[in-house]
């Protein structure tokens, strides 16, 4: 689910930070999604 970060296929398991393939600016954003994603799988777990 884009919303849980969660596989679709395998419940619990989570997908956070750098496996996601998401685009954006260089340059301190790769952290910030980092976070921001580990954060919003955290909160479903």
């Amino acid at each position: 689910s884009s919303k849980t970060l969660e596989a679709r296929g395998q419940p619990g398991l989570f997908f956070v930070g750098e496996v996601v393939d998401v685009s954006g600016h260089l340059g301190g954003f790769n952290f910030q999604w980092a976070w921001a994603s580990g954060f919003c799988a955290g909160q479903v777990a």
